[in-house]
């Protein structure tokens, strides 16, 4: 009797289950309908709101299949940011920034309903974390920053990020790897769709887009409008390849990858190339540095690892020595029809030549009065949203950017917390080199720790020179 009770209450189940969906289904339908003969921002919060369920569904599943929802999506809402443009008009206010923030809020949920609070000090690097989280938290109620609203914002640049690192501390060793191949994978994708912006132009909801945006001036490079692939800004494409490329050349390197490993290494040369267009002078320096980490790390002794910096150091050299680069004039000179050529040249001056650029002696400057003058003035922060798109429009000036998240931090957060953040950062690299370590030579776990170091150095230099601890996709 018991067993036919079970199959009765299985059976039951299934069914409530069934009518539960399709009663969904047509829901669903009848709205969708409504949206699309409604149109304008009917139709676009049904878009949003549809997109929303997609990112939760698999969140339901499990922590690891949302978050792989949330990397598959990011890349591309930059571009469906512009697309909306089809069906409503210009605003400021994108509630599609909001997407990512909920799903990750509700995540934050289900693993604190699972590890309660020991989650938030399960290792020493999380109780660092925790500190600088209630730091960030803290400062959203500054009042120099402005209103309460700047201070809003400024949890979806810093906290959101952070909340990632509870992730990485409880999702299955099986997803860093699983993430890095998607990442790889769609950064081929994206990077063809900014390719063909380079050579056939926007299409005319993006040049909308950029006719109407403000606050984005280096949209434009020369006389070329610089592309923008699927992503919301340049910077955010640069760095998407960037990673790709290193952790593509690591597969390549893992044995365990066979057949594969030559996929791998084409996937590679072909994101290196991709990070030409992008015209990210740093993003190219945070290659060098983390393939140089990649290459190094890969030797079995030391005289094998000296060997291989002398190696890695020949085509460094012939390339700073004998590489011609155009001058001003010859680069103002092309049009939108030279696209592709205007900013290999630009990619290539600056990287050949980084101190002839102009925007490199306005960031010293800007760094040095930050260090000198404001930083010495409040070392304790001006609200957590003070450097946001947010904090300017409220003050509606036209003040230069700063380019370096570590100082955007210290004058937002405090420059404790700014500290504690490089801190955070260097013990992580710590343990990276650790597990490195201790790992077998030419075992999984060995090539892993290298891509990891090779994609946490060149993310610290990244901040140093950007903002890409605020960048989701990153």
């Amino acid at each position: 009797m018991s067993n036919s009770s079970t199959k009765n209450n299985n059976s039951r189940t299934r069914l409530n289950t069934s009518v539960l969906w399709i009663g969904l289904t047509q829901v669903f339908a009848v709205l969708g309908s409504w949206a699309i003969v409604s149109g304008g921002n009917f139709l676009r919060m049904f878009t949003l709101g549809s997109i929303t369920l997609a990112l939760i569904i698999p969140l339901m599943v499990s922590i690891e299949a949302g978050l792989i929802a949330m990397v598959i999506f990011e890349p591309f809402r930059g571009l469906l940011r512009r697309a909306q443009y089809l069906i409503v008009g210009y605003s400021e206010n994108e509630p599609i920034h909001l997407i990512t923030p909920i799903v990750t809020s509700l995540a934050i949920l289900i693993i604190l309903g699972k590890e309660k609070l020991t989650m938030f000090r399960a290792t020493p690097l999380a109780t660092l974390v925790s500190i600088l989280s209630f730091i960030c938290i803290l400062q959203v109620f500054n009042p120099l920053q402005g209103s309460l609203f700047v201070g809003l914002t400024g949890i979806l640049f810093y906290l959101v990020p952070m909340a990632w690192f509870y992730f990485g501390q409880t999702a299955n060793e099986e997803l860093f790897p699983k993430i890095l191949k998607i990442v790889v994978v769609l950064g081929i994708i994206t990077s063809f769709y900014g390719l063909y912006q380079i050579t056939f132009g926007y299409p005319a909801f993006e040049l909308y887009w950029i006719e109407n945006t403000d606050k984005y001036d280096s949209v434009a490079v020369y006389n070329v409008t610089r592309a923008l692939a699927t992503f919301s800004n340049a910077e955010e494409w640069g760095r998407y390849v960037m990673l790709g490329a290193l952790a593509a050349f690591g597969f390549a390197s893992m044995r365990s990858e066979g057949n594969k490993r030559a996929f791998w290494f084409i996937c590679g040369i072909t994101l290196c190339g991709m990070l030409t267009l992008t015209g990210q002078r740093s993003s190219i320096f945070g290659l060098f540095l983390g393939l140089g980490i990649l290459f190094v790390t890969g030797a079995k002794t030391f005289a094998n690892a000296f060997a291989r910096v002398a190696l890695l150091c020949i085509p460094f050299v012939l390339l700073f020595t004998f590489s011609q680069t155009m001058s001003e004039d010859e680069i103002y000179d092309m049009d939108e029809s030279n696209g592709v050529s205007t900013m290999i040249s630009h990619t290539k001056k600056g990287t050949v030549d980084p101190t002839s650029e102009g925007s490199l002696g306005v960031r010293f400057d800007t760094w040095t009065r930050l260090i000198t003058e404001v930083l010495p003035s409040n070392p304790f922060g001006s609200g957590l949203g003070a450097k946001t798109v947010s904090a300017s429009r409220d003050r509606d000036d036209d003040e230069t950017a700063i380019d370096n998240h570590f100082l955007s931090f210290a004058v937002s957060a405090g420059v404790p917390a700014a500290i504690l953040l490089i801190w955070i950062l260097l013990r992580a690299f710590g343990y990276c080199i650790r597990f490195w370590r201790e790992s077998e030579s030419g075992s999984d776990d060995f090539v892993m720790a290298r891509i990891a170091m090779a994609l946490l150095s060149s993310f610290i230099l990244n901040n140093f020179f950007g903002t890409s601890f605020v960048i989701y996709t990153v």
